[in-house]
């Protein structure tokens, strides 16, 4: 019955209309836009389990008869994962001929790949144009875009946005920032929607060589600290907000209000869940896609630690509940300014490198507005000076990781390498296992008690896993 249709609620209600469906959010009580929801859900099962060589298989190993389907609780233990992803063929989880495609950035020596109809795409980005028609962007306003476009979906997604909202709009992509600085003051743009690293080498350009009237500026990609946003926003004198998504979400599944206390989520094309949440309410969030055709994804764990937000904001889309800012990953995968990083990453640009022992450790660190990934490493006899071994290591990211050497060199974080005699990580007589990523940016005081939480839910997630 929903097939040419996104929602339930477009088909019956609301349109295309962006201002219709801002002003229904008000009046939508959240115990209908459940109704709807689950009963999307049971579609979606039905669909995936009919469709899908993956899922068919894994409702038959499981014993789940997807008619009988009612609710998330009712497939148990049943989820989907990133491990799945990587390993299995983009086909096996396809239930309708693709039109469009996109990869992760890459934590693992495999990329996920996940594919849409361009009905998709065009719908996920009008919910887009919802969230920033609420954060003040009208159709007078003229936008900026420096995603980064290879690969990745988000600049197709806001393309789409802001062909919804009809503003004027230039792609940029991922210029380097002095770059574009230079390029584009002419043109008056008001409004820039940017990576969140890239923003910090941009900002230190504009706070030395001026800025340009503002209204407001969106990044994404990662988290933002908040005195790092503060300074942002005391040089650009204009609000900065965060939007949320992963590339198996179309990058849509949460974005900040003006009230910039955590992320609205995408209740109209998904449904969440809080996997195991600890007794403070910090748990892995979990979604079900609900108006995808093409490659629907059930109970999909994200790997993000968040909790559900219950205060009001007092904005339109009060009715789409609110995540908290990320606290941290459950598989030991950081988010910073080099990127999305996990320590096969650096497993492959250290390994056999001259002058190197076995034992390394990484630590993110942010001793300024920007990121300091800070190389902990064992030398062996016979090592080559440090500074050979910094070249070499130099050498090894530019060719084995292009993508990073290019956010190295844009100044979107800073690399630094501390040498240690071999058996410093890992004293003799100690057993244990070298947790090889480790998150030292200092929390700001509002987040000071997430740092035990995270570590303890990262470690409940992996020894259940």
């Amino acid at each position: 019955m929903f097939e040419s249709v996104p929602t339930l609620l477009e088909n019956l209600v609301l349109g295309r209309s962006i201002e219709r469906r801002l002003n229904f959010a008000k009046l939508l009580p959240h115990w209908l836009l459940a109704r709807i929801q689950a009963s999307e859900f049971q579609q979606t099962v039905c669909r995936a389990g009919e469709h899908s060589s993956y899922y068919r298989r894994r409702f038959a190993a499981q014993g789940i008869e997807t008619r009988r389907v009612r609710l998330p609780a009712d497939l148990g233990d049943f989820y989907t994962t990133a491990a799945d992803l990587r390993a299995l063929p983009v086909d096996d989880f396809l239930c309708a001929r693709p039109q469009a495609g996109f990869e992760t950035t890459g934590t693992t020596a495999r990329n996920k790949r996940v594919y849409f109809s361009n009905e998709e795409v065009h719908d996920i980005g009008f919910e887009g144009a919802v969230g920033l028609w609420n954060l003040g962007l009208r159709p007078e306003d003229r936008v900026v875009d420096a995603f980064d476009y290879a690969f990745w979906n988000a600049g197709i997604t806001l393309l789409h946005s802001l062909n919804a909202i009809g503003c004027f709009h230039v792609i940029a992509s991922k210029l380097p920032p002095e770059e574009f600085y230079e390029r584009v003051r002419e043109y008056r743009f008001n409004v820039l929607i940017v990576d969140t690293a890239w923003l910090v080498t941009l900002t230190e350009i504009a706070e030395r060589r001026g800025v340009w009237p503002v209204k407001f500026i969106l990044s994404g990609s990662e988290n933002l600290a908040e005195a790092t946003r503060a300074w942002i926003e005391r040089v650009w004198a204009a609000k900065v907000y965060q939007a949320y998504g992963q590339t198996e979400s179309l990058g849509a599944t949460g974005i900040e209000c003006p009230a910039q206390r955590g992320y609205h989520l995408n209740e109209f094309n998904f449904l969440f869940e809080l996997r195991q949440p600890n007794a403070e309410g910090w748990g892995e969030l979990v979604f079900t896609t609900l108006t995808r055709k093409v490659m629907p994804l059930i109970r999909y764990r994200s790997n993000d630690i968040t909790r559900l937000l219950d205060d009001d904001c007092g904005c339109p889309l009060a009715c789409m509940r609110r995540i908290d800012k990320i606290a941290g990953r459950a598989d030991e995968i950081i988010s910073c300014g080099m990127g999305m990083i996990s320590p096969w990453i650096f497993e492959t640009w250290l390994s056999g490198c001259p002058g190197l022992a076995d034992d390394w450790q990484v630590a993110v660190t942010q001793p300024g507005v920007r990121d300091r990934l800070l190389l902990r490493l064992e030398r062996s006899a016979g090592a080559p000076p440090a500074g050979e071994i910094e070249a070499e290591l130099t050498r090894r990211l530019e060719q084995r990781f292009p993508y990073y050497y290019k956010n190295w060199r844009m100044g979107m974080y800073e690399i630094g390498f501390e040498f240690l005699e071999r058996g410093s990580l890992r004293p003799a007589g100690v057993r244990r296992k070298l947790r090889r990523l480790l998150d030292e940016r200092i929390p700001t005081p509002a987040r000071q008690p997430l740092s035990a939480a995270v570590e303890t839910l990262g470690s409940e997630f992996q020894s259940q896993d």
